[in-house]
């Protein structure tokens, strides 16, 4: 895929310390070229969502070109710091938005049965790493945004395969860590033990994009 996007995105508030790649917003486009259309009132979760920037980019897309936007949008994200830029985000954004919720929470909370088939959409550029795989930063907060430290892979797919509805879609970047023994994509498909189809549908310079349904 072409590294330059041709579509245009907001300048988003952001750390210092992190910046996001450029994956986070091709993600958003991609998923809205993907997503059906035409699904009223559904429900969507940025999952790991840092300060907004798939969830907010793929509402964009859907504002701009006069799509269905969903009824509600979940942000979650476990490190709190990314709350004060989520919200100067929000209010970049402008009107015309669909409810929205920042969750600071572990990503496991998905798992409770209260929160089981709770989203027809959902979206994720997560962690890449184990902890055994690389040299961790002096900073927690990277360590954090790059590797699975607060939870685990598993608990990942687990958490969207129970809050994810049984027709829902939920798209994943998932990069090929067999340099590290590690393969993400049979992984997961061994957690949802054939409960749900996942396949790569795409790639985003370079890091498959995984379709679970």
């Amino acid at each position: 895929m072409n590294s330059i996007n041709p579509y245009f995105t907001f300048n988003y508030t952001q750390p210092e310390e992190y910046r996001f790649s450029h994956d986070s917003v091709f993600l958003a486009r991609k998923v809205f070229e993907l997503f059906p259309g035409e699904l009223e009132g559904f429900s969507a979760l940025d999952l790991c969502a840092g300060c907004g920037i798939v969830g907010l980019d793929f509402l964009y897309h859907c504002k701009s070109a006069g799509k269905i936007m969903p009824a509600s949008f979940d942000f979650l994200e476990v490190q709190s710091i990314y709350h004060e830029y989520f919200k100067k985000n929000l209010l970049e954004f402008g009107s015309k938005l669909p409810l929205i919720n920042f969750l600071n929470q572990n990503y496991e909370i998905l798992k409770d049965e209260s929160n089981q088939h709770r989203y027809d959409l959902i979206v994720s550029n997560p962690p890449y790493f184990r902890v055994n795989q690389g040299i961790l930063s002096p900073s927690g907060f990277k360590n954090r945004c790059r590797f699975f430290i607060d939870s685990d892979f598993k608990n990942l797919i687990e958490a969207i395969d129970n809050t994810l509805k049984p027709h829902g879609s939920a798209y994943i970047l998932l990069r090929d860590l067999q340099n590290h023994g590690v393969n993400p994509l049979n992984e997961a498909r061994k957690i949802l033990g054939g409960m749900r189809s996942i396949s790569v549908v795409d790639n985003i310079r370079g890091t498959p994009l995984v379709l679970i349904k």
